[in-house]
């Protein structure tokens, strides 16, 4: 899980994508209050024929945080993803998952990009 700052007034945009070859993913991301209060929730499976997706989060009045998973599929069910920051600035935030127990993951195999505009957040 990862934790992402989300200043009142900006705007988030996401895309999201996997790996033609990395399997099924499931991804959450939670926008918390700073008092730790669900505001929303969104979520996607992600993996297979969908490969790309994309999310708008809208301007919040006060300052948030955004709580990311990602998860892969198992036999057994859902098992959490390692999570691998790839880039991150004042206005962008790249985060990738995977499932390092499957031969040829890379730390992209499931990449969330996420775009900040309006109020810019602590990097």
């Amino acid at each position: 899980m990862r934790q992402i700052d989300f200043p009142a007034g900006s705007r988030v945009r996401l895309t999201a994508t996997a790996r033609p070859d990395c399997g099924l993913h499931r991804w959450d991301i939670r926008v918390l209050s700073t008092g730790g209060e669900a505001r929303m929730a969104y979520g996607s499976q992600i993996g297979g024929q969908d490969l790309d997706q994309r999310l708008e989060i809208p301007v919040q009045d006060v300052d948030c945080s955004l709580e990311v998973r990602s998860a892969h599929a198992t036999p057994a069910g859902w098992v959490d993803d390692r999570v691998f920051v790839e880039d991150d600035t004042a206005n962008q935030l790249q985060i990738g998952f995977c499932d390092l127990g499957r031969p040829g993951a890379r730390h992209d195999d499931m990449l969330m990009n996420f775009t900040f505009s309006g109020s810019a957040r602590g990097a």
